[in-house]
């Protein structure tokens, strides 16, 4: 279970992280090409594109203070002749407008509305119509350029193209917009044109930022004004359109779209679909006379010569304004005035077949990095790599853009890289608590509260296999259990029940300081300190531990008193030292647990401390100076199955009180008995009988002993070791 959860937490969440790396190119709901647009967005605004004094493109504008000196709008087409006329000079002229119905002030219409006395009349019909005087203009400037406006809401068709069009690749109509018809300008004025171009922003929503460079109505194609104008102003005849599969145009599939339009020496980058990008500047900055001004003659025609000039309105009654990227609510004019500068500044914004790929590919490395480093070095080293990773990318970003006017798009990733790092950041976490659950479920019957949380919190430091470290151990076994058993014989269910009931008891005493559990072997508990994470004061805490046992033990006896004929009790042997500590056993089945000489050790003393008559028989790797509790040496003992010599203790809490003097003459006869001076001792062992009862079976027990010595000295040369005979 642990294994098939750390491995799909490692590879279910790399996973995860690669197939939401997918995102940007599913697009759910656009979200990507929104975030990718505000992106665009933002680059232009921190970078605007620079208008330069040599740049051609002029606006003739239609304003507020034209209305005022020429008159309200539509003016008479004489007055249009004027201003065609007043910028003879212009190596474009466009009108941003349809010229779709006769001119209502014409003379002849003059004819027929009022009635005029045949003089009159016949005056009237031989003068030439505004029409007429506008169309003679355009045709005298011969670089006009009329507008037309594509649309679904009719059938005709467009008039018969004044360009050229050569194609290379696959065909590009099958790309572009198709619509159903178009309002052109009436027949004599469009014949009269050298070029006519399509008004259409296309298909962008409330913010412009793209034009198209071709429309099409069924198998016609229809530039965009801009690009007509662009045609008209460098006198070039031909369109050249270049789509996928054409010479070194590799498609991404069968098909994948237009490259790029040239027109003369200029070469056009575009979309698949035929648009180009606008690189805005500031529309303050883009050169602007009043129309009025150019019809009353206050623009000398010098002043267009060699401009490519388009007429158009920012007259608030006119209602012709759009929203770019870098300023909200501008005259659609200068958006396509916009569009030819940087035809002819060779500014153009592009995003290269390529960038798609580089974009996924950056999002995908970044939340594999992310996934990683949260599974290598937590959230922190997860956050690291997400700071470094979104700082290059928009560095780069911003790079390119400035640079090579590349739109490389650093949301896309870098909300990829955002969602991955909150996604894998919960996962993990929900794996690290469903592993600590775990590791609290294993050892929460064996180890204290507090290890179980320590544990959970940090499962590394369970070392799995093995490892060698100094602990300190405990072993507990009930007196006297072949006695319970026989007042129990007729009723085992009872045993068992007291039995459990007291383990229970001395259990949490060992829990309540620590310890690990490591068995219970019947009546017998072994536990020890140091593992499976580190314990400084083990050796304190195991005889805490100890006395608190017996404490818990005297209030146990007052629970069941009328129980049993006797009171419980029970043995406590402790040691300290090395071994090996770890998972023993088959890959089937193992048992955390400890191994080594010390535990042995610490058993052979619990079995000792029922012949010394003590409650507790400590090690000398354990014994230490320690204000919580007096420790008093008893013997030098070597155990059965060990040939060295351990020298033993025996502890008790503060509160028990010694007569004064008492460790002293204590020490005073353990020398006279390593002596053999048999006599001294036995009477120091009267002097001592009076110390608090806790000693009592002790002393007793070693008057017993020194009587057997008497009668069977031992060698010459003993140094007061007992050699024990039983476990």
């Amino acid at each position: 279970m642990k294994k098939n959860l750390k491995q799909f937490s490692r590879y279910g969440l790399l996973i995860f992280a690669i197939l939401v790396s997918f995102l940007p190119i599913l697009n759910p709901l656009q979200i990507f090409s929104n975030l990718q647009n505000y992106s665009f967005d933002t680059l232009q605004r921190l970078l605007p594109r620079e208008v330069y004094a040599e740049d051609p493109v002029v606006i003739i504008d239609i304003d507020d203070r034209s209305l005022a000196e020429i008159g309200q709008w539509p003016w008479s087409r004489n007055q249009l002749a004027k201003l065609v006329n007043q910028a003879y000079a212009a190596a474009a002229l466009g009108f941003d407008i349809v010229f779709a119905e006769s001119d209502r002030t014409n003379p002849q219409n003059f004819i027929s509305s009022y009635p005029l006395n045949e003089s009159l009349k016949k005056e009237l019909s031989a003068l030439p119509s505004n029409d007429e005087l506008f169309a003679q203009a355009i045709t005298d400037h011969g670089t006009v350029v009329l507008g037309q406006a594509l649309n679904n809401k009719n059938n005709i068709k467009p008039s018969k193209a004044k360009f050229g069009l050569v194609t290379q690749g696959d065909d590009p109509k099958q790309f572009i917009t198709n619509y159903s018809g178009i309002q052109h300008n009436i027949k004599q004025l469009e014949s009269s044109a050298a070029g006519v171009g399509s008004m259409s922003i296309g298909n962008n929503d409330a913010i412009v930022r793209q034009l198209p460079t071709f429309e099409r109505i069924d198998d016609q194609l229809v530039p965009s004004l801009a690009l007509e104008m662009t045609r008209v102003a460098v006198g070039a005849s031909t369109f050249q359109i270049k789509s996928s599969n054409a010479s070194s145009e590799e498609a991404y599939g069968a098909q994948t779209g237009i490259n790029n339009i040239k027109l003369g020496p200029l070469t056009i980058p575009t979309t698949s679909e035929g648009n180009a990008w606008v690189y805005f500047a500031p529309t303050k900055n883009i050169p602007t006379v009043s129309a009025g001004d150019v019809i009353l003659g206050l623009i000398p025609p010098e002043f267009f010569e060699g401009k490519v000039a388009l007429v158009g309105t920012s007259a608030a009654g006119l209602l012709d304004l759009r929203s770019t990227p870098t300023e909200k609510n501008i005259p659609g004019v200068t958006i396509i005035a916009q569009f030819i500068q940087q035809i002819f500044a060779n500014e153009f914004l592009q995003r290269p077949d390529w960038l798609f790929g580089a974009e996924f590919l950056a999002g995908l490395v970044l939340a594999v990095l992310i996934t990683l480093s949260i599974q290598a070095l937590g959230p922190i080293g997860g956050l690291s790599v997400l700071i470094i990773g979104s700082g290059g990318i928009m560095g780069s970003s911003y790079y390119f853009f400035k640079s090579k006017l590349f739109l490389v798009d650093p949301i896309s990733p870098l909300i990829i890289a955002l969602s991955v790092y909150v996604a894998v950041t919960f996962f993990n976490f929900l794996f690290t608590e469903l592993e600590r659950s775990r590791v609290r479920g294993a050892f929460a019957q064996y180890l204290s509260p507090e290890m179980v949380n320590r544990l959970a919190e940090s499962s590394e430091s369970l070392v799995l296999g093995g490892e060698r470290k100094e602990m300190t151990f405990l072993f507990s076994d009930i007196r006297g259990f072949t006695k319970i058993s026989e007042q129990y014989k007729d009723d085992p269910e009872a045993l068992t029940q007291l039995i459990n009931q007291l383990l229970t008891v001395l259990s949490n005493a060992i829990l309540e300081h620590g310890g690990t559990i490591d068995k219970y072997m019947g009546d017998c508990i072994m536990a020890f300190w140091n593992a499976p994470t580190d314990q400084a004061d083990h050796r304190q805490l195991a005889i805490k531990a100890a006395n608190t046992m017996n404490e818990a033990l005297d209030a146990f006896n007052l629970e069941i008193e009328g129980n049993l004929d006797f009171k419980l009790e029970i043995g406590i042997g402790i040691n300290s030292g090395d071994c090996i500590v770890g998972n023993m056993g088959s890959d089937k089945r193992f048992d955390y647990t400890v191994l080594g000489d010390a535990v042995n050790l610490a058993s052979r003393l619990e079995s000792q401390s029922s012949n010394y008559g003590l409650h507790m028989i400590v090690g000398e790797n354990t014994y230490m100076i320690d204000s919580s509790f007096t420790m008093i040496e008893i013997d030098k003992i070597a155990v059965k199955g060990k040939s060295s010599a351990e020298t033993i203790f025996t502890c008790f809490k503060p509160e028990i009180k010694f007569v004064k003097g008492f460790l002293d003459t204590h020490n005073v006869f353990l020398q006279e008995y390593r002596s053999q001076n048999w006599d001294a001792a036995k009477s120091t062992i009267g002097e001592l009988m009076s110390s608090p009862n806790e000693l009592e079976l002790y002393y007793r027990h070693m008057d017993a002993r020194i009587d057997e010595y008497i009668k069977n000295p031992p060698a010459a040369d003993w140094e007061g070791v007992y050699v024990a005979t039983n476990k």
